[in-house]
């Protein structure tokens, strides 16, 4: 296995589930699926989305088993303060939809797979000033279009 989408890998899953033992485990997971599959015969060719999506898969199966044994308490009701901001967050989601195709991968390339600059620049061969142009450019749009004139 190439352990070369390991920083990856380990980066989604800290975004999926905020706690590092819990991302660490999802990781070997995702891993684990990997070699599995490739033990049963099956020939991957590309081995990050297989993971990737192996990662989210288990996350959701995590997600769904611990909301079953949960049981909720006022402390864990939502604040309003929570409330606002998953209605921003789903606003900004659908306006990043209607971004140009280009500037969507872009954000999500940086923003859900993390992905560096750098690291986008190597892969797409061009200049790392011209991935951050680029993103700059896409960030702005993105904030033209949910109503926000600059970063917090």
């Amino acid at each position: 296995m190439d352990t070369d989408h390991l920083p990856r890998l380990r980066a989604r899953a800290r975004r999926l589930t905020r706690s590092h033992a819990d991302a660490e485990d999802l990781c070997h997971d995702a891993c684990l699926a990997l070699l599995e599959r490739e033990a049963d015969g099956a020939r991957i060719d590309r081995p990050l989305p297989y993971m990737m999506t192996a990662l989210r898969h288990a996350a959701l199966a995590r997600s769904k088993s611990i909301a079953r044994h949960d049981t909720l308490e006022d402390e864990d009701l939502p604040s309003s303060e929570d409330a606002t901001l998953a209605c921003f967050c789903a606003e900004v989601l659908v306006h990043l939809d209607h971004l140009p195709q280009t500037d969507r991968a872009l954000l999500r390339r940086v923003a859900y797979e993390g992905i560096t600059p750098s690291e986008l620049a190597e892969e797409l061969d061009i200049p790392v000033g011209t991935v951050m142009s680029r993103l700059a450019r896409a960030r702005a749009r993105l904030r033209e279009a949910i109503g926000v004139s600059s970063v917090f």
